[in-house]
This record gives structure tokens, sequence and C-alpha cells, in this order.
């Protein structure tokens, strides 16, 4: 039959763990290359990744870098993008947003292109879709192969625990709204920031936010027993975290008192928001 358009082939996903510094080390990072002979690197993570993504990369001889990809700007996503970059002269690609997130590590003058959600990207006769995911940062981006209906995730979600939400940039509120945003798509498989890819998720999106509704019901019924700290909330709440992630536990905890006093259920006796009596408003 004449006429008919050829159907739409899913684009070729390539994930590479690489391997992370520092308070991430048991955690690498999920590099993803999309494309065959003309390709993104999503999230090159952290200082190894120049040398792990660049033999992937030039392993396939020929193929043409056409952006770098930054779902957000923490180190463990981005340090290796400057010096991609150089190597390919392909431009990086990040949401404005992220500005006050950045570090020594990456400049915005190194961003050459603005990442915003609503943008369709194309690459290798196929493309993604980026979508707004803030909460985990300002800025966040996820993106979306609609053919495969695959998300690639950022730390939207993880492959394994749950994803941390550090204020004043990481904001509960906005992380709820994307999840609930993305729980609405017909989603196959996700690749997450870090941890193993999640397909046939079984309502992934839906779990995170039980998650997350669960434990703002135990940290408001702790506040709600009487004027308390985030530190003495800490060892009811995280009674198994371990030194490393102790920092994170009790940034998660201000971020869900943050969006509890947002909506007027709870209040603090000071600006110092670690050190406050947290309390439920009047």
């Amino acid at each position: 039959m004449t006429g008919e358009q050829p159907a739409a082939r899913p684009l070729a996903l390539e994930v590479i763990a690489v391997p992370n510094d520092g308070s991430m080390s048991d955690q690498p990072t999920n590099a993803t290359i999309v494309g065959t002979d003309e390709v993104f690197i999503v999230d090159p993570g952290d200082q190894a990744g120049v040398e792990i993504i660049g033999r992937a990369i030039d392993a396939r001889r020929g193929v043409r870098v056409k952006a770098i990809i930054l779902t957000h700007a923490h180190p463990d996503h981005a340090v290796a993008a400057p010096a991609l970059r150089q190597r390919y002269g392909c431009p990086i690609m990040l949401n404005p947003k992220e500005r006050p997130i950045l570090r020594q590590f990456l400049d915005w003058s190194d961003v050459d292109l603005s990442l915003k959600g609503g943008m369709t990207l194309t690459v290798d006769g196929g493309r993604l879709e980026t979508l707004d995911t803030p909460g985990h940062t300002p800025g966040h981006v996820a993106l979306y192969e609609p053919v495969a209906r695959v998300l690639i995730a950022g730390d939207l979600v993880a492959g394994h625990g749950t994803v941390g939400i550090f204020p004043p940039h990481g904001k509960m509120s906005e992380y709820f709204d994307s999840l609930t945003r993305m729980r609405a798509l017909d989603i196959r498989s996700i690749i997450p920031g870090h941890g193993e890819t999640l397909t046939q998720p079984p309502d992934v999106f839906g779990r995170y936010i039980e998650r997350r509704t669960s434990r703002e019901r135990e940290i408001y019924a702790v506040v709600a027993r009487g004027p308390t700290t985030i530190e003495a909330m800490l060892p009811e709440l995280y009674p198994d975290v371990v030194p490393q992630f102790r920092r994170a536990a009790a940034a998660t905890i201000l971020a869900h008192l943050e969006k509890l006093r947002a909506e007027g259920r709870v209040t603090a006796d000071s600006d110092d928001p670690f050190n406050a009596r947290w309390r439920v408003s009047e």
C-alpha cells in the first residue's frame, strides 16, 4: 500500500553506571546515551564519566554528539559535562532555574542552551520530550521517549530507596506535583538517576506519593505531641540512618515541615529551621 508512513522506531538507549565520589560513592549515576549515529548524552555523572562515557562514544566510531543534557546540576550528574563538551564540541543543555545550585565544577558560561519542559529534542530520527519535574531541584527536567514510553527520570525516582528533597532549593510541594503529573503518563519503563531500570513499573509514582504522604503523617504526629526540634525527631523517624546521610534525613524532615507550614498546619519559633521548635498551628 502506497502513501503509508513507516512506523516510528524507538530510540536506542544505552545506560552506563558511572561511579561517584564522596557521599554518593555507593550509588553510581545512570548516564544514558540516546541514539545510534547521532546521540545525546544525558547526565554523564561525576569525574569518572569523562573517560567512561568517552570510551563508549569513541567505540562507536564516527558518532556525532548532538548535546549533553543535564536533568539537573547536582555534581553526581554533571561534573563530567564540561570536559565532554570540550572533547566533542557539543553544547550543554540545562534549565536556567538550576543556576542557584551550580558549584565550581560547572559555571553558567559552560551552558550553551536552555532546557525546559515542553521542548521536543530530535536525534537519530527519533525524539525526546522534555518534562518539568521540579522538587528535587528547582529546574529538574525529565526526558520521555514516546515510542517505547521510556522516562529518563534523573532524580525524580531512584531504582532503590527514595529521593532526597533538600531545602531551600528542594521543595516537597513541587515534588508531590511532579510525581502526580508523571503518574498520569503511560510509562512502560523508567531509567532512574541511580539503581536498576524499572521495567513495567507497577505505579512507581503512586508508591512514591504514598510513601511521602505516610512520612508526612508521621512527622505531623510527632509535632502534634508537643513542640520539638528536627534533631529530636531524627531518632524516631530515621532510627537506622547511617551517619553520612543524617544531614540528608534532617533536610528531608525540614522539606516536609516547610510544606506543612505553607499549608498552615505547623509553625516554628525561629528563623533557624534546624534549631527551631516546631509546633502545630493554633
